[in-house]
């Protein structure tokens, strides 16, 4: 890969990314922008990024907040993950637009071809970035929830104090921003949901519940809406992820 790739530091609509682009780049050049995980960071994904632009692909890695450069937090425990985990999320949706709009006129790119990407915390995001901006081409979510009251129902379940992660005022947000309360807006847009079938972190059944929900709207057009599980697979990224990934990206975007 090495000088075939240029990486570059930038900041869009203030906030830190990095930018991994194709040396053969063009104005058509299709986008990716890659949402980590929580705990993670941009620089955590620099080589998932290098992989994705090897493969033909602008890709921009930006931090969330109290992530990475914007106010990393000393640690990242459960009392953490309960105080911030939504507000990350619904953060990162809301500054979108912001990303994109100083993508275009920063580096040039071309917003009529753009994926949005994320694994376990970033698969959330980028569902729910999907779901707010009808643009956006295509979602690949790996090991994420696209079914975000679902989710909250379920972590309140998991947690050995039952208090789940969201306050009342959160709540209305995430149903408010909920993927499945904006299904209308999903078809036909390509969606790739990828899911470990032994996850401990984000259970299957969340994202299989939004399987369900949705896969009567992509009836007439079943072949953009794929659901992959890993057997025995815990929370984790596999190289089959990767390849369904490019695959997906080569097809749609």
């Amino acid at each position: 890969m090495k000088g075939l790739l240029d990486i570059s530091r930038v900041k869009l609509g203030n906030i830190p990314c990095i930018y991994v682009k194709p040396i053969f780049v063009t104005e058509e050049t299709p986008t990716v922008i890659y949402y980590h995980g929580w705990e993670s960071n941009k620089d955590n994904n620099l080589f998932l990024g290098k992989i994705l632009a090897f493969h033909g692909y602008n890709v921009i890695l930006p931090d969330a907040i109290h992530h990475g450069e914007r106010g990393k937090l000393e640690r990242y425990g459960a009392q953490e993950l309960r105080k911030y985990f939504w507000e990350v999320i619904l953060n990162t949706v809301k500054e979108y637009e912001a990303l994109v709009n100083a993508a275009e006129d920063k580096l040039g790119l071309s917003m009529r071809r753009i994926a949005v990407m994320g694994s376990s915390m970033g698969g959330f995001i980028a569902s729910g970035v999907f779901a707010s901006n009808t643009k956006t081409k295509c979602l690949i979510n790996m090991n994420g929830a696209s079914a975000w009251q679902k989710a909250e129902i379920t972590f309140k379940a998991m947690d050995y104090e039952g208090k789940g992660m969201a306050d009342e005022e959160q709540l209305e947000e995430i149903i408010s921003y909920d993927p499945l309360s904006r299904k209308d807006t999903l078809y036909p847009r390509p969606m790739l949901l990828l899911h470990g079938d032994a996850d401990t972190s984000v259970p299957i059944d969340i994202q299989r519940y939004f399987y369900d929900e949705i896969k009567e709207g992509y009836k007439d057009k079943p072949e953009r809406l794929k659901f992959v599980i890993e057997p025995r697979l815990n929370h984790y990224k596999t190289v089959r992820m990767m390849e369904e990934t490019i695959a997906w990206l080569d097809k749609y975007l």
